[in-house]
């Protein structure tokens, strides 16, 4: 969006400001009307947070007016992806420029003490969404989709491949209640993510891996990647790159899993792993 279109947006007269009655030749033509509180939350990039005004997307203001029907001075919850929640009462309710005045700073879901990343080998779209989707509402932090030996490439080069994701994202954080919008990195290949030496613990699932997790939980502050193959399952040469860095390997079972429901099921352990589940 422009500077210019901003500045716009941000001139737009509310339909009502405040919570008052209107008056016209001493008739109260407006009367006094009780908030309603809509039990959903709204993404609102900080950027259109100022000076305690909020300035909805055109998603966000879509979905508050015409698909919940949300009024003039009705309270939403507004998170910004960066950790903020507000309590908004909302000033003008449009499908394409709704907006909003911040009452006060509200609570939302806690994140997880360690940061938790899945490294995903490529599947098809539909079902990595699928699975991101589930994995953000858990608590995952972060996302790289894997290139590997036995996956077959799926990630389109227009780019539209992480809008979907990017949606995804959006759209589980609400639901989850969450407040940090989790990111999607570009894809990279085990080998890439070992010699970037970010992480300080590696897991991977394993069908002949461990039954749990080691006993010695991660420190406060450390972060985590979560290896989960692609329908092909990792080669012998990417399993053997984890265990020489250290990674653990860790069975999610006696029965075959789709890498989809793998992810899941391995973000649910890790996250029981350290109590944040």
């Amino acid at each position: 969006m422009t500077d210019a279109k901003k500045a716009q947006l941000w001139a737009l007269p509310n339909e009502n400001p405040t919570n008052k009655p209107e008056f016209q030749g001493g008739l109260i033509t407006r009367p006094f009307k009780t908030m309603k509180h809509i039990d959903t939350n709204f993404f609102v990039p900080p950027e259109n947070i100022q000076n305690g005004r909020v300035i909805f997307t055109a998603e966000e203001s879509h979905h508050l007016a015409k698909v919940l029907r949300v009024k003039v001075d009705d309270i939403v919850t507004v998170v910004d992806g960066a950790g903020k929640a507000y309590q908004v009462v909302i000033t003008r309710a449009d499908k394409e420029h709704s907006r909003g005045e911040i009452r006060g700073e509200t609570k939302a879901a806690p994140e997880p003490v360690i940061e938790f990343t899945l490294c995903l080998g490529a599947i098809k779209p539909k079902h990595l969404e699928w699975a991101w989707d589930a994995c953000v509402q858990l608590g995952i932090s972060r996302l790289i989709p894997l290139h590997t030996e036995y996956g077959i490439e799926r990630i389109r080069p227009d780019g539209k491949f992480f809008d979907r994701l990017e949606i995804v994202s959006i759209r589980a954080m609400k639901q989850s209640l969450r407040a940090v919008l989790p990111e999607v990195e570009s894809p990279k290949t085990i080998y890439d993510i070992i010699n970037e030496k970010r992480f300080d613990h590696l897991v991977v699932a394993d069908e002949n891996g461990l039954p749990n997790l080691p006993a010695k939980l991660p420190k406060l502050g450390e972060s985590v990647a979560l290896f989960v193959g692609p329908e092909g399952g990792f080669s012998a040469e990417e399993r053997k790159a984890i265990a020489d860095a250290g990674g653990v390997p860790v069975s999610l079972g006696q029965r075959r899993l789709r890498a989809e429901t793998a992810a899941i099921a391995l973000s649910t352990i890790a996250l029981r792993w350290t109590g944040d589940l």
